[in-house]
């Protein structure tokens, strides 16, 4: 991989303009290809970014990852009060540790009722769902603030509601955050 021009002016180094435009379009110091992501200013579509890990030509820093946490209503209408009650003790200490290592940027449950707004012909139209044949939603989501992709996966892998296993609900996805400027790491 080629390493971005720094030109040397007046004793500051100067970012190349593809590290400009990055940083403009929301990419962040995070995208170590350069060519991942495009200025649709420029008439080239914007494509996903594409973040590797949170090591960068430009040192280490911090990097937000959304885990998304998977529910069935079924399986927890069916978990004894008990379980259900110690389950939601388990995952309120888990957040409580985030919090005190200060990796927790945010936590919420969300609410059952979705609306989806979609484009019919040139009008948006909000309509009642996303309903979806499948039986798992989004019942959740958190945001971490950590030094690696590693320790965001350690993060998942811990994480409480995961013991109900494949096929039962307690599934969780983790998704990188592109943030706006370097003040955000």
């Amino acid at each position: 991989m080629a390493v971005p021009s720094l030109r040397v002016r007046h004793g500051r180094r100067r970012a190349s303009a593809a590290r400009r435009d990055r940083r403009r379009l929301g990419c962040g110091p995070a995208i170590r290809s350069l060519s991942t992501c495009y200025n649709s200013a420029s008439g080239q579509a914007l494509t996903s970014c594409h973040l590797p890990d949170t090591t960068t030509l430009w040192g280490e820093f911090r990097m937000k990852y959304l885990m998304l946490i998977y529910g069935n209503e079924e399986i927890w209408g069916s978990l004894p009060a008990g379980d259900l009650t110690t389950l939601i003790g388990e995952v309120d200490a888990f957040n409580q540790e985030l919090r005190a290592r200060g990796e927790l940027v945010d936590v919420q449950g969300l609410v059952t009722r979705a609306r989806s707004v979609r484009m019919s012909g040139d009008t948006p139209v909000v309509t009642d769902g996303p309903y979806l044949e499948a039986k798992e939603y989004v019942g959740s989501y958190f945001v971490v603030d950590v030094d690696s992709e590693q320790r965001a996966l350690e993060i998942a892998r811990s994480y409480p509601g995961l013991r109900f296993g494949p096929g039962n609900s307690g599934g969780l996805e983790m998704w990188p955050l592109m943030t706006g400027t370097e003040q955000d790491h």
